[in-house]
């Protein structure tokens, strides 16, 4: 075992074990009080001085107070090494086969035999036994496949006009022109078309045989100083995409995409139902500059719309680049500062609260057209958004409202009996949060909600954040009204917003909030995070 031990300053001691007799190995890092262990896989095709590189960045002068966004860009340096390493890996072995096919001779007989068969079938001048000896030759030549390259998803074999003559899968490219025609526009027909003497790489692009996203290494096959043709061999998209899915990463929204020069993916986001491979964009506004930036790391608006914090790293192949991104929401690092430094944050977002507590309120609202269903208190109800919900008196209480945009609503009438309050006879959220999770939306869809909370005081604040943070919801979904000038407050929710209605103590409109003037949590705290960290 080789072990290194850093002294980095007073505040930081790092610790590197490598198992280098395996593949595996753990970097065990302690700072601030933290103690995490970082699984590392396939070290022994990971640079070790990279490694050393990325903790010697994270106890490095910029961040020797432990800010709160080191160490998830310390954790996204590290997965993006993985994946780079693990893409280089897998690239070398697409090169290292492919040379080897090229010199084949069992390769080189079949791409010969399977040229003069396709004349000899041209001409008209083939009969029944020599058909039955060519498919004797493609029964045996499957299995040598399956054996020898079976990485690639198929092989073109294609003679010196163009025609493929033959192919493992036999899909609808065999036996067509790919110099003539509409099949000559396509990517690979370009290649064949210039007659290449050397190997080509085509990068992934949609593959209509076989109806899914390909790539292709193209090799000259000589035979005798005589060129015979080329093979083709087809690398499938799902080989890069399997490398690049999410593997227990310490954050939900942590990913690592691989995107071409266009800013396509070609691999598919975790936050997609369907396939995101040549499909997707990332917000182009970044990608050209992190090509010419090479390698690093970078605070971004994502194809979601999300800022996000990335570490990016340009990846060259056969003179095609890829751009291998690993990113998380700064939403979620957020969160995570804050549930790590509860205390700390806690008091301040009071504070803050206190700053922003009754912003300028608009002109009470009369009735509406839609009275939506009355929630008393201690009660909570679900509506979708064109029956409506409703409850006032809003005192000594707290209104939850959860809503799914334009489509549905809980809302709870809470009182200091409820959980949130530290009460004991009800837990209106929980069984709340429990419905919505269970019947309503998708994991994918829980960042979608959003969660209002108002209250004249905030006495059950802490209570009501405390479980929506358990159950994996983001501070930047939490928004916060509260007026303690006012007597009671009510809540109306439809299709056309949410609107706070405030009372003065002698029972007269005070005036109204909409949803937008709320105060959201995320940006308070992001902002107390920009004012300092906590020792």
């Amino acid at each position: 075992m080789l072990l290194f031990t850093l002294f980095l300053g007073k505040s930081s001691l790092f610790v590197f074990q490598s198992k280098l007799a395996t593949d595996c190995g753990v970097i065990i890092v302690k700072q601030r009080g933290d103690l995490r262990v970082k699984k590392l896989f396939d070290l022994a095709s990971t640079s070790l001085l990279s490694l050393i590189l990325v903790l010697l960045s994270i106890c490095g002068p910029a961040n020797a107070k432990g800010g709160p966004y080191a160490w998830p860009y310390a954790d996204l340096q590290v997965l993006r090494i993985q994946r780079v390493a693990q893409l280089e890996d897998i690239l070398s072995r697409f090169e290292e086969k492919a040379r080897a096919a090229a010199s084949d001779k069992v390769v080189v007989s079949v791409l010969e035999l399977s040229a003069f068969h396709a004349q000899a079938l041209r001409q008209g001048a083939v009969d029944g036994e020599f058909e039955a000896k060519i498919h004797e030759v493609e029964q045996s030549f499957r299995r040598y496949y399956v054996e020898n390259y079976f990485l690639f998803y198929d092989i073109l074999f294609i003679d010196t006009t163009g025609s493929v003559v033959h192919s493992l899968r036999g899909e609808s490219d065999l036996h067509t022109t790919l110099t003539a025609g509409k099949d000559a526009l396509s990517p690979l027909g370009s290649c064949i078309a210039k007659r290449p003497n050397s190997e080509v790489f085509i990068d992934y692009h949609d593959y209509t045989p076989s109806s899914e996203p390909a790539a292709f290494l193209v090799e000259p096959i000589r035979k005798d100083d005589r060129l015979l043709g080329w093979i083709a061999l087809q690398c499938s998209v799902n080989k890069i995409n399997a490398l690049f899915a999410p593997t227990g990463e310490d954050y939900e929204t942590m990913e690592t995409l691989l995107v071409n020069e266009q800013g396509l993916m070609l691999t598919d986001s975790q936050f997609f139902s369907g396939s995101s491979v040549l499909r997707a964009h990332l917000n182009f506004s970044n990608v050209p500059l992190k090509f010419a930036q090479g390698q690093g790391r970078m605070e971004v608006t994502d194809y979601r719309d999300q800022e996000c914090l990335t570490a990016f790293q340009v990846v060259d192949f056969k003179g095609v680049q890829w751009l291998v991104v690993a990113k998380v929401d700064k939403d979620e690092v957020v969160t995570r500062e804050f549930v790590l430094h509860k205390r700390y944050y806690a008091q301040r977002l009071l504070l803050a609260m206190a700053e922003k507590i009754c912003p300028s309120m608009r002109l009470p609202v009369k009735g509406t057209k839609n009275p939506g269903v009355l929630v008393d208190m201690d009660e909570f109800y679900r509506a979708e958004c064109s029956l409506g919900l409703r409850t006032f008196g809003i005192s000594t209480c707290t209104g939850f409202l959860a809503i799914s945009p334009r489509k549905f609503a809980y809302l709870a009438h809470v009182s200091n009996k409820d959980h949130a309050y530290g009460g004991t006879e009800t837990n209106l959220l929980d069984q709340i949060l429990e419905n919505i999770e269970r019947f309503d939306v998708s994991r994918n869809e829980k960042r979608q909600l959003s969660f209002l909370i108002v209250a004249p005081q905030l006495d059950g604040l802490e209570g009501a954040l405390d479980q929506l943070l358990d159950r994996g919801y983001l501070l930047s979904q939490v928004r916060v009204l509260s007026c303690p000038q006012a007597r009671t407050g009510e809540i109306r929710y439809d299709c056309d917003g949410t609107v706070v209605t405030w009372t003065s103590p002698s029972l007269n409109p005070l005036g109204s909030h909409k949803i937008e003037d709320a105060a959201n949590l995320g940006e308070i705290i992001e902002a107390i995070i920009a004012q300092g960290t906590p020792e």
